[in-house]
């Protein structure tokens, strides 16, 4: 019998994402009304993890999102194959903070990654 590999997440760091499929525009009601979401799915550069977001119009990832896509908006355009480059950092679940979720952050077009420098407290090492 072959044991199957332990499940793991993405690890927090920063990565090339790739659309593997075209976005789904989705509408989700809720008590208060509807409002309408973006579900990304994408793989990622380096270690080929697959990973799935939720983008809300009002979050200001959607926006540096679009940037890094070059989506114009109210244009009818193909998205699968489009890349970007983000951060996945852990979020805390709202609800139970024994769960936390990656979450894509510092979204920014294919290419333009400036690495860090210093130690993270502001000093930059010579």
């Amino acid at each position: 019998m072959k044991w199957p590999e332990p499940k793991k997440g993405i690890p927090e760091g920063h990565y090339t994402f790739t659309l593997n499929q075209e976005p789904d525009l989705k509408v989700v009601k809720t008590a208060k009304g509807e409002f309408r979401r973006l579900d990304l799915y994408v793989t990622s550069t380096p270690g080929e993890y697959k990973h799935r977001e939720g983008f809300v119009p009002w979050d200001p990832r959607y926006e540096s999102l679009c940037a890094a896509l070059n989506v114009e908006h109210g244009k009818d355009i193909q998205m699968e194959g489009a890349a970007f480059e983000a951060d996945i950092e852990y979020e805390a679940d709202k609800a139970d903070p024994e769960k936390s979720w990656p979450r894509l952050k510092n979204i920014i077009k294919a290419g333009e990654f400036c690495p860090k420098t210093g130690d993270g407290d502001g000093d930059i090492p010579f």
